[in-house]
């Protein structure tokens, strides 16, 4: 049965070879072309949106683009900082800069026996120091070089070099150590009684060891005056919450003019305690290093008296006229204070007009003095004030 919709007396048109090759290379090439069209950037005149296109803050200026886009991205703040705080920043780089050549590496090196008795150096701490003298001369604390054998000295460079000490203070906690050479990059030391709390502090040191030597952290300056007494005399410490690890001891506290303003020594370390770090102030270091340099030691003044504290309750119990100040218990015979007339059970109130309340107070007040300078003691004894005349002779070494 014939189809209805057919009629077998016609057969169907074909396209030639010519024209069915031309049809399928058109698509072909269309189809190219949508896929280049997708695969590269569109021109400047086909971009999907309008306007100035963004600059990346790490793209380089010297885009072919960056002509124009600079210019909008001066009136786009959102990469920006203010001039103050660029210059705060670039301050703070170059202060480090400026400081780290003269922060060092000190290693200690003591002896240790094994089981059969024999003994070697080895390693047994390590700490920073801080160049104070282009001749090689160095300053850290004292338990960084404590009771060592050997010494040495690590410098940016990689240089190594074996080192002396100079002279030591144990109560101040520093130390003059110095390396046989010259022509070091020498810090400068600023005026630790210009400090100001809420500055910038730069702390560089080799925390845990050289393999982070010359490390930087920055704080503020969170106290300037700090008063720590330690064995029975009274010192004052800069505070700062810049990060004092172990192995800074000895390194430098920088002010953001890269001026030393402290050497770093301490830091609390008590469970849930953050950010309570230590300096020895410029101004003591600077005293301190010219004398051991000087003289291997800090002469400091003596009286040769044994001393406490008055607390009102103690001058009430002794029907004393007086509730505070000195109260002196013993007098070394052929002391200074013997020979001035300072006898047991007299109140030391003051010395040179400076009132003193503490036996912390007198050591302070004392040591602003120097060795066979005379001084005028204010004391009580039996209701009665009297001033004598004592010359200040040094501390002796027992």
């Amino acid at each position: 049965m014939q189809d209805f919709y057919h009629d077998p007396s016609e057969e169907p048109r074909r396209f030639s070879p010519f024209w069915r090759g031309l049809l399928a290379g058109s698509i072909i090439v269309c189809l190219l072309l949508v896929a280049l069209y997708q695969y590269f950037p569109k021109g400047p005149g086909n971009n999907d949106f309008e306007g100035p296109q963004p600059v990346l803050p790490w793209e380089e200026k010297d885009d072919a683009r960056s002509g124009e886009r600079g210019k909008d991205r001066e009136d786009d703040n959102s990469f920006d900082i203010s001039p103050d705080a660029r210059n705060y920043y670039l301050a703070v780089i170059k202060a480090a800069e400026r400081v780290t050549p003269s922060v060092v590496g000190i290693s200690n090196y003591g002896l240790v026996f094994d089981l059969w008795g024999r003994s070697k150096l080895q390693e047994r701490a390590t700490g920073s120091g801080v160049i104070i003298s282009s001749e090689g001369y160095i300053v850290t604390n004292y338990h960084v070089i404590e009771n060592a054998r050997e010494l040495a000295v690590s410098f940016g460079s990689g240089d190594e070099l074996p080192a002396q000490v100079i002279g030591a203070d144990p109560p101040t906690d520093l130390a003059v150590i110095k390396v046989d050479k010259e022509d070091l990059p020498a810090a400068e030391f600023a005026d630790s009684d210009q400090l100001r709390v809420g500055e910038p502090a730069i702390a560089i040191g080799n925390p845990l060891g050289l393999d982070f030597q010359q490390s930087v952290t920055k704080g503020v300056v969170s106290a300037r005056e700090r008063s720590i007494t330690i064995q029975e005399q009274k010192f004052n410490f800069i505070q700062t919450d810049a990060a004092i690890n172990d192995g800074n001891s000895g390194g430098a506290l920088a002010n953001i003019n890269g001026q030393v303003i402290g050497i770093n020594t301490a830091k609390i370390k008590i469970s849930g305690v953050e950010g309570m770090g230590f300096a020895i102030p410029s101004n003591t270091v600077k005293e301190i290093a010219a004398d051991l340099i000087k003289n291997g030691r800090v002469a400091r003044p003596w009286i040769g008296v044994t001393i406490s504290t008055l607390t009102p309750l103690e001058a009430q119990r002794l029907e004393l006229d007086v509730d505070s100040g000195v109260l002196v218990t013993e007098v070394v015979t052929g002391s200074p204070a013997a020979r001035a007339g300072i006898k047991p059970m007299d109140v030391i109130v003051a010395i040179e007009g400076e009132k003193i309340v503490d036996s912390a107070g007198l050591q302070h007040a004392l040591y602003q003095f120097n060795v066979g300078r005379k001084i005028k003691v204010t004391v009580f004894r039996e209701s009665l004030e009297q001033v004598l005349e004592v010359t200040l002779e040094e501390m002796p070494k027992s």
